[in-house]
C-alpha cells in the first residue's frame, strides 16, 4: 500500500493558517513547501511533510509516533544557527491524514548555490564557514544528537546576518528506519555518498566525528569546485585533493585529520576542531600583528622600511588568509606609543596600521577607520582616526553607521564584510578593487553606504522581534 502523496497546489491553505507558496524540495519521504503564516503577518516558514512508504495502518502509526518523538527533541534545540521547529501539524490533505514539521524559513543562500554561482570559494571563506558552524555541531552533540547529513545544500549563509545556519535534520529518516528496522525491512541510509563517511553509510552508524567527517568532505568541495567522487579514491579508502590548491598547510592538517577513514583516527570534538583552527590563526596573526607593531615602535622608519603600495599589499595579503575572529585578540599589542611617537606618524600611515591591527575585512578601505589608543598615564582618553578626505557628511554616517553595528551589539568586522558582499553581488568587476577616498569612487561610496544602511535596518527589524 503505497502512501505517496499528492503536490499541494500553491495557493491551499493548510489548517485555515498556512498557505503554501511552492514546493522547494522533495525527498524519500515527502515534500517541502515554502509557506506563509497568515497567523503571523505572513510570515514565511518551511513545512516538512512527512509521507513514509510503509505497507500499512500500524507501520504508518508507528512510523508517525516516531517521527513526533524524533520532532520533539528537535523542538527543544534553541541556537541562533538552527532553525526554529514551531509546531507539528497533523492536517487532512484531500481526505487522507497528513503529517507535517512547521520550520523557520532562513533567507540565504546554500553554499551549494554559492559554489554554483561564483565557482570554488576562498582558504578564508571556507575557514569562516568552519568556524561558524563548529559551535553549533558542539551544541547539538552536547545535546546527544548527530546531523547525519552535513552538505553544502545543508548549509545556508543567511543574508541578515552572513552568518551559517544547519538545516535539514535527519529527523524524518531516522523514524522510517526506526520502523523498518522492528518490520524486518532494509534501512535507508541517512546521510549523502561522498559527504558522509563509511560507517555511516554502510553500517548505519553515527558518532560526533561523522559529522565532523562531513563538514571536511563540504570544505574540500567548496575549496575545490569538484565533487567527491573526483577527489575520493575508494579503492584507497582516502582522499586525494591538496594537489588540486594551494592552501595553508595548518588547514590541510586540521581537513585531513577529520577526514580519517577510521572513527577513532579523527577528532573526537567539533570544539577541539575549533581550538585548533583558532590555535592555527592566532599563530599567524600574532605573526603579523608583531609586524605591525614594529612600525608603531619605530615610525621614524617607517619610510626607509617599505613603500604605502607595498606595505599595504602585505596587509592586505596577510588579511585575506586571517579569520574574521581574530579580532578579538588584537588587544595583544603591548607596547603603547607615546603622543610624540603617535605625533611621527602621517596620515597615509595610520590607515595602514589601523586597517591591519582592526582587520576591516574586505577592500572597501573607506569604512569606518577608528581605534582607540589609552595615552600613558590616562587610560580614559582617546586617539579617534578618520579619514580627513571624506566630507564632514561623510564621515559624519560612517560613524552614525559604526554607533549603531555597536548598539545592536553586531561584529563589526561581520558586518562590514557581509556589506562587502553583498555590493560585490552588484558590481562583481568591483571585486578586488580597492575603493578610495576620491571623487570618481563618491558614487560607489554611496551605494556601500546605502547597503550597510537597509541592512542594519534589517538586523533592527529583527531584533525588535525578540
Amino acid at each position: 500500500m503505497s502512501r505517496t502523496s499528492a503536490t499541494l497546489r500553491d495557493g491551499i491553505i493548510l489548517n485555515n493558517r498556512y498557505r503554501i507558496v511552492k514546493q522547494v524540495g522533495r525527498g524519500g519521504f515527502g515534500r517541502a513547501y515554502l509557506a506563509e503564516d497568515t497567523h503571523r503577518y505572513r510570515e514565511l516558514c518551511v513545512l516538512k511533510e512527512f509521507a513514509p512508504q510503509v505497507e500499512s495502518d500500524r507501520e504508518l502509526r508507528q512510523a508517525e509516533d516516531l517521527f513526533e518523538r524524533e520532532a520533539g527533541i528537535l523542538y527543544k534545540l534553541q541556537h541562533k544557527q538552527i532553525p526554529k521547529f514551531e509546531a507539528l501539524l497533523q492536517t487532512r490533505v484531500d481526505g487522507k491524514r497528513s503529517l507535517f514539521l512547521v520550520q523557520e524559513y532562513i533567507e540565504g543562500e546554500s553554499y551549494w548555490e554559492l559554489l554554483k554561482r561564483k565557482g570554488q570559494l576562498t582558504e578564508t571563506e571556507v575557514t569562516n564557514m568552519m568556524w561558524d558552524i563548529l559551535p553549533v555541531l558542539d551544541y547539538i552533540h552536547d545535546s546527544q544528537l548527530i546531523h547525519r547529513d552535513i552538505s553544502p545544500d545543508n548549509l545556508i549563509r543567511r543574508e541578515v546576518d552572513g552568518k551559517t545556519v544547519l538545516i535539514d535534520f535527519g529527523c524524518v529518516k531516522l523514524a522510517a528506519n526506526a520502523v523498518s528496522k522492528s518490520t524486518g525491512q532494509s534501512l535507508t541510509l541517512i546521510g549523502k555518498k561522498g559527504y558522509s563517511p563509511d560507517e555511516q553509510l554502510r553500517r548505519g552508524q553515527a558518532f560526533p566525528c561523522s559529522d565532523l567527517y562531513s563538514l571536511a568532505a563540504t570544505a574540500v568541495v567548496l575549496l575545490t569546485g569538484k565533487q567527491p567522487e573526483d577527489l575520493y579514491d575508494s579503492h584507497q579508502g582516502k582522499w586525494n585533493w591538496e594537489s588540486e590548491l594551494k592552501v595553508s598547510s595548518s588547514l590541510k592538517k586540521i581537513l585531513n585529520k577529520m577526514l580519517a577513514y577510521r572513527p577513532c583516527d579523527r577528532y573526537q570534538s567539533a570544539d577541539k576542531v575549533h581550538q585548533q583552527l583558532s590555535k592555527e590563526n592566532n599563530s599567524r596573526v600574532n605573526s603579523f600583528i608583531s609586524r605591525v607593531r614594529t612600525l608603531i615602535v619605530a615610525p621614524g622608519n617607517l619610510e626607509n622600511t617599505t613603500s604605502p603600495t607595498s606595505f599595504a599589499s602585505q596587509i592586505h595579503s596577510h588579511i585575506s588568509r586571517i579569520s574574521t575572529k581574530a579580532m578579538t585578540i588584537t588587544h595583544q599589542v603591548t607596547h603603547i606609543p607615546t603622543r610624540e611617537e603617535l605625533k611621527k606618524i602621517k596620515t597615509w600611515h595610520w590607515g595602514l596600521i589601523t586597517a591591519g591591527v582592526i582587520f576591516i575585512p574586505g577592500l572597501i578601505s573607506f569604512a569606518v577607520i577608528k581605534t582607540k589608543i589609552p595615552q600613558d598615564g590616562n587610560s580614559n582618553s582617546d586617539t579617534s582616526v578618520s579619514n580627513t578626505s571624506l566630507s564632514q557628511s561623510e564621515q559624519t554616517l560612517q560613524q552614525e553607521i559604526y554607533q549603531q553595528i555597536q548598539a545592536l551589539n553586531l561584529d563589526a568586522g561581520a558586518f562590514y564584510r557581509q556589506v562587502d558582499t553583498i555590493f560585490h553581488q552588484q558590481y562583481p568587476e568591483l571585486e578586488g578593487v580597492q575603493l578610495t577616498d576620491k571623487n570618481k569612487h563618491r558614487s560607489y561610496r554611496q551605494i556601500w553606504y546605502e547597503i550597510a544602511t537597509n541592512l542594519l535596518a534589517k538586523y533592527e527589524k529583527k531584533e525588535s522581534k525578540y
